[in-house]
């Protein structure tokens, strides 16, 4: 089992979210002692959004069929995992715009999706779990706007089937047991984790 963490939790060995994370990792370690786990922090990557003229270079590519050239470095990354782990802050009902860039890097037709005869995209990535791990400063309800949003474009776009996620909320309410529901979402990463089949 090959997994990608998608590290995008910015704030480092700070970060509320990456702790969850870990608590995936270690239980990955104990549940999947085979599995290779390639970590991508894209603090340290130099992700831009496409402009009009990467935007075209990147179509000539497309179009020739170039896809080794390391513009799509992420995209064959991302379609040759297994399992995708994802950890991001919930800021302002979604993600960091980083992680909005790293999205448009790894959608890629021919890579990671294809259309069909019938006009619809179809997956071309080798896995088809995704976990998402977030931590929120208020509650999420039900406006989990980052994990929605992969969500309808793993599943409608890359042919991921089993996509879940674990968050910690209300980490910045002043009076609430912040370490308890951090602990609490540990728990619930590592359930989710050793219930992969």
């Amino acid at each position: 089992m090959k997994i990608l963490f998608v590290n995008c939790c910015i704030r480092g060995e700070e970060s509320r979210t990456l702790r969850l994370c870990r608590a995936a990792l270690d239980e990955i370690a104990s549940c999947f002692p085979q599995a290779q786990v390639e970590e991508l922090c894209l603090d340290k990557e130099e992700l831009l959004p496409l402009h009009s003229d990467t935007l075209a270079q990147r179509h000539e590519l497309e179009v020739a069929g170039k896809f080794d050239h390391p513009m799509f470095r992420y995209a064959r990354q991302f379609a040759g995992a297994d399992v995708i782990l994802v950890g991001a802050p919930y800021w302002e009902y979604q993600f960091p715009s980083l992680l909005r860039c790293y999205i448009e890097h790894i959608s890629v037709s021919g890579v990671t999706f294809a259309y069909g005869e019938d006009g619809r995209p179809h997956g071309l990535c080798k896995g088809d779990r995704m976990l998402y791990v977030t931590t929120a400063g208020g509650p999420i309800m039900d406006r989990n706007c980052g994990f929605d949003y992969l969500k309808t474009l793993l599943s409608n776009m890359m042919g991921f089937t089993k996509l879940d996620w674990v968050a910690a909320e209300c980490t910045d309410v002043i009076g609430y047991p912040v370490e308890e529901e951090l602990v609490k979402a540990e728990q619930r990463v590592r359930e989710a984790v050793r219930n992969w089949n």
